[in-house]
Parts: structure tokens; sequence; C-alpha cells
């Protein structure tokens, strides 16, 4: 598999972090209006809040785009020190990641039918998962072995 210079590591960066803090500005704000209403019994205590959104929905759909992207290039890109071993634990935890997303989902989908996922946060959350467990693999299986970034 051909992988991307190890540089692209810093693009990726920045790109899911641009794209992170730009699609946070609209969905936080909301998100914490309805988890509040949702943990209310009383519905006299309720906030009704009609939200304006800051950006326009293209603008908070490309940011999706653009966190998925960078996660995407630094999944994809090399390590400084990159031999057949790391290749290794690359394609390990990537397996992992697909088998435990997979359980999760049909765990969640067992005990609750109505379950939904959105598309765009099942990827998120498995290129995260994967870099946690690709760290995690080498940081157990290498011990003091340190990349440099």
């Amino acid at each position: 598999m051909k992988l991307l210079p190890h540089y692209f590591k810093w693009i990726g960066i920045a790109l899911f972090f641009l794209g992170l803090f730009t699609g946070a500005i609209d969905d936080g704000r909301k998100g914490f209006i309805e988890g509040y209403n949702d943990a209310i019994d009383d519905p006299s205590d309720r906030i009704e809040i009609n939200f304006e959104r800051i950006l326009p929905k293209s603008i908070t759909h490309l940011a999706d785009f653009l966190s998925m992207a960078g996660l995407l290039i630094y999944v994809l890109s090399k390590n400084k020190r990159e031999d057949e071993f790391m290749q290794k634990l690359r394609y390990e935890s990537a397996f992992l990641v697909m088998v435990l997303s997979l359980t999760v989902i049909l765990i969640f989908y067992g005990f609750n039918p109505d379950f939904k996922l959105d598309p765009s946060t099942l990827l998120s959350l498995q290129m995260i998962a994967y870099l946690i467990i690709r760290a995690l693999k080498r940081k157990f299986i290498l011990g003091d072995y340190e990349e440099q970034a």
C-alpha cells in the first residue's frame, strides 16, 4: 500500500481541526439546549429557543467534509520510520476497528431497533478509534519506541 509522505500528517491535523471547530459553532449551542430539555421532566421548565444558524448549512457540510478528509489524510500518512512491522500494526488496527464498530452497532441495534447513526459520525469515530488502537498497539508492543512527529 502506497502511503502519503510524513509531512501530510500536519496537513491532515490542520484540516481536521479547521473542520471540527467550524462545524462545532452551530451544533454545540443547539446540542446543549436539546440535552438540557431531554433531562427535564416538567414541560414548563423546558427552554424553547429558535436557533438561527450562524453559518450556512453548506459551510457546516463543508466543515464535516474537511474534518473527515483531514482524518483520512492523517491515517494514510507514513510515520518517519515505516517498516513492515508498522504496516502489520496498521492492518491489524484497521481490522480490529472494523470488527469492533460492527459489533457495537449490532449491539445497539439489537437493544434499540430505532437506532440511527449518521454515516459521517460513524466514519469519524472509526478513524479516531483506528488512531487510538494503533497508538496503543505500538506503545504496548514496541514499548519505548518513540515515533518522531
